[in-house]
C-alpha cells in the first residue's frame, strides 16, 4: 500500500509518533521528523495519538477499501 505521511508545521517533537508506531515510520532526529512513508501500514495510529494533530495520512493506492471493525461489549451478565 502507497501511503502519503503529511507532517506539518504545528508538529512539536513531542516524539509520540515515534514511540507508538509499531514499524518505524517516524523518527526524531535532532531538530527534525524523518519519516519513512515505504515502512507505513496505515493503522492512522499517529493520526490520533498527536496532540497537535500535526498529521495527517492518505492511501495513493487506486480502488483500495479499508474496512475497520469495532467490537461491541455487552456490559449486561443476563
Amino acid at each position: 500500500m502507497k501511503v502519503k505521511v503529511e507532517v506539518s508545521e504545528s508538529c512539536d517533537l513531542c516524539g509520540l509518533c515515534e514511540q507508538l508506531c509499531p514499524t518505524g515510520v517516524f523518527q526524531v532526529v535532532g531538530s527534525r521528523l524523518e519519516v519513512d512513508e515505504g515502512r507505513c501500514i496505515y493503522c492512522k495510529g499517529c493520526e490520533i495519538i498527536c496532540p497537535k494533530k500535526a498529521i495527517n495520512l492518505r492511501a495513493l493506492d487506486e480502488d483500495l477499501v479499508i474496512t475497520r471493525w469495532r467490537t461491541l461489549v455487552s456490559l449486561d451478565s443476563q
